[in-house]
């Protein structure tokens, strides 16, 4: 290592005392960050070790390639370039320190290619602060507010920073000057043949002022780090790498419930280390709440707030977590604060409202459009389990839905046995008539039940028959799949509810584990049944979500498909003959959550339609996986919106704008709630709303039958 030009402490009393303040502030930040990691290690466990691959490959692409920052461009880019110049700066960093003990980096310590890189990085990051401080003092977006933190701690990060690129700019200048040159920069060399007049001695004095300014300066970033927003620099990383690769539409299981203590959270320590971790990392953009359904409609939720009240209470309570601090862990951990309150609040129902949990949709749009991969539905609803199981804390109008679905297997007053009427006519074989069928259509309660969506299931009946598909319905055998009092916090009924199905649908061979078993050791499958590939089919995303990503989790193995893309299947295998562009009318497609963001179905139903309508689909501003919910998702159809705007009239009112005469949905909640939304804005004339399956229905007909009328003519 070659030494520097010049000695930055002037001899061994200056090293030893930088020795002392580096190993010293080194001891204050691991001391913090330890406490943090130790309110980590307290928490319950949770494996999140699996899919290396995946976790390494999405490292690359999420922290170090800032693909989620640069979804929102300025900002995006201004972050992008913080981030690397930061890496690189601390390159620089670690020359300097070397320079105290007459040592330099190998390679890049005395390198013009380097130096140079550096200093327009310095340059970059300068832009980049101009840029968040406009943001933050000018523009200020909402979505940068925080009812639980005042403003100040970012300004104080971005005059951290800046004092860093300052010093580090000052100490190239004087290095230059004060070595004409050799201890060469890009800075320097812009700035430091200004300052040959003031002498060598100076510069060389100079130089080491502002060689400790910076060393301080970086120093007294360290420390303050792990209790500022910017925790997010250490966390994020491991947020991203530990992120959840299971089946993103499955909320986490409650096990043993018979022999549980608790059951849901009412405390931060109650969640996983993963679900805190999430706190660390968040980088308060406010981006969630920018997509956030509830948010956009004058609700109380804000689910950046979720994810900084979970983690303002448990900074608040780490010391009867972790019992007492030392010295240098009694410093601030928690982020600077505008409300000033002392007083340590109840997590549920003080740090965040009651109110705010109950207006989640579970639609994901938060998770969806997060940088750093944080999960928010996950603790919703662990909150929301804590006061339905425990203190049965729920609005009163679900009561009525619990007790319908535990005695009646569906929401409503009506018996089960009545299941199957819809299809009276329709010549439609139940499993116990017709066991052997290769698909098996769940139709799920608001297909049986509610009159509109009875006709969805119809038109699906007759896609099928024309299809040529051997299938049948399970009619009274099938229940309520327990998604909405999962969702609503009920986790005890939704396994009762998932056990009795999964039990109904093993029985009839349609469990691929128990297929895959039998197969190997018999050539049979459950009750001696030829084991195979066999389907089953809903035209409702909730049922398709639950029995495809969260039976499993109970030991239900199934393949299930969508309707649209069954549809979309059959018409690429050529067992439907659809006239193409029949339908003239302006179409617009609503992607239901839990069949877009959390299953990833986007082109079938736009293939679907493509092939129906003339015009295709004219998307609205919000579509894919940016959709705006429904409203009708995590048990919200069953409760009352008494606050703000209603979230299926900012929809249907979206749809409006695309001037479609027809909302293509493939939900049955999407379908009721348009329908009420419709009637709200008093749209009846100008709008329809149709299910993917009666239009190809219709289309059917159509073909069936050429003198027909055609849609929309």
């Amino acid at each position: 290592m070659a030494p520097p030009a010049i000695s930055p402490t002037g001899g061994w009393i200056g090293t030893t005392i930088f020795v002392v303040i580096f190993l010293a502030a080194l001891t204050v930040f691991g001391l913090r960050v330890g406490q943090l990691v130790t309110l980590l290690a307290k928490a319950r466990r949770e494996d999140r070790t699996d899919h290396l691959e995946e976790r390494i490959g999405d490292f690359l692409l999420v922290v170090l390639g800032q693909s989620g920052v640069l979804r929102d461009p300025i900002p995006g880019l201004a972050h992008f370039f913080t981030f690397w110049g930061f890496i690189i700066i601390q390159f620089g960093l670690l020359n300097l320190i070397l320079g105290a003990f007459n040592g330099s980096l190998l390679l890049i310590g005395h390198d013009h290619t380097f130096a140079a890189l550096l200093d327009l990085f310095v340059l970059f990051v300068l832009v980049s602060l101009i840029v968040f401080a406009v943001r933050r003092g000018i523009v200020r977006p909402r979505q940068l507010s925080s009812r639980l933190h005042g403003p100040w701690d970012g300004f104080i990060i971005l005059g951290l920073i800046f004092l860093v690129l300052l010093t580090l700019a000052l100490v190239e200048t004087f290095g230059f000057a004060a070595s004409h040159g050799e201890e060469w920069s890009l800075l320097g060399s812009w700035f430091g043949p200004s300052f040959y007049g003031l002498g060598t001695a100076t510069n060389v004095a100079l130089y080491r002022v502002f060689w400790w300014a910076h060393i301080l300066t970086v120093l007294s970033f360290l420390v303050y780090l792990p209790g500022s927003k910017h925790l997010h620099l250490m966390a994020t990383p491991f947020n991203v790498f530990f992120r959840n690769y299971g089946p993103r539409g499955a909320l986490p299981l409650l096990e043993n419930l018979e022999e549980r203590e608790d059951y849901g959270v009412s405390k931060a320590e109650q969640f996983t280390w993963k679900q805190l971790l999430d706190g660390y990392a968040c980088t308060e953009c406010g981006r969630c709440n920018t997509v956030c359904p509830a948010t956009n409609t004058g609700k109380p939720l804000l689910p950046k707030e979720i994810i900084l009240g979970v983690k303002e209470s448990l900074l608040d309570r780490r010391h009867e977590i972790v019992g007492e601090p030392n010295l240098f862990q009694k410093l601030p951990l928690a982020d600077v604060r505008g409300n000033g309150h002392e007083e340590i609040q109840p997590l549920v129902g003080g740090v965040i409202s009651k109110e705010a949990l109950w207006a989640c949709t579970t639609c994901g749009a938060c998770m969806e459009i997060c940088p750093v991969s944080i999960e928010h539905v996950p603790k919703i609803v662990d909150m929301r389990r804590s006061l339905v199981m425990e203190e049965s804390d729920f609005p009163p109008e679900v009561t009525s839905l619990f007790n319908n679905i535990e005695r009646n297997g569906n929401p409503w007053e009506i018996s089960n046995d009545r299941r199957a009427e819809w299809a009276a006519g329709l010549g439609v074989p139940l499993m116990a008539e017709n066991p052997e069928a290769e698909v098996l259509y769940w139709v799920g309660c608001m297909g049986s039940f509610d009159q509109r969506n009875r006709k969805v299931a119809t038109a699906l009946v007759k896609i099928l028959k024309a299809a040529g598909v051997n299938f049948a319905i399970l009619g009274p055998e099938e229940s309520c799949t327990g998604d909405p009092a999962r969702r609503i916090g009920n986790e005890y009924l939704w396994q009762m509810m998932a056990q009795q199905n999964i039990e109904v649908l093993n029985s009839y061979g349609f469990n691929t584990a128990q297929a895959e078993t039998a197969t190997a050791q018999h050539g049979h499958g459950h009750n001696g049944q030829t084991s195979r590939a066999r389907t089953i089919i809903t035209a409702c995303p909730h049922c398709f979500n639950t029995i495809k990503n969260e039976y499993p989790q109970l030991g239900g193995h199934y393949e299930v498909i969508h309707h649209s893309v069954f549809i979309d299947r059959l018409i690429s295998e050529g067992r439907l003959q659809l006239p193409s562009g029949f339908d003239h009318r302006k179409l617009t497609y609503h992607d239901p959550c839990y069949v877009g963001r959390y299953n990833g179905v986007y082109d079938e139903p736009r293939r679907v339609l493509a092939v129906l309508n003339s015009n295709g689909v004219t998307e609205m501003r919000r579509n894919r996986n940016r959709s705006f919910c429904c409203g009708g998702g995590g048990g919200r159809a069953w409760m009352e919106e008494r606050i703000g705007k209603r979230v299926n009239q900012t929809r249907v009112n979206e749809a409006l704008e695309t001037e479609a005469e027809v909302l293509a949905a493939a939900c049955p909640f999407c379908i009721m709630m348009f329908e009420d939304g419709v009637k709200g804005v008093e749209a009846e004339e100008r709008l329809q709303v149709e299910d993917i399956a009666e239009i190809v229905a219709r289309a059917l007909e159509e073909a069936a039958t050429p003198s027909a009328t055609r849609a929309g003519q």
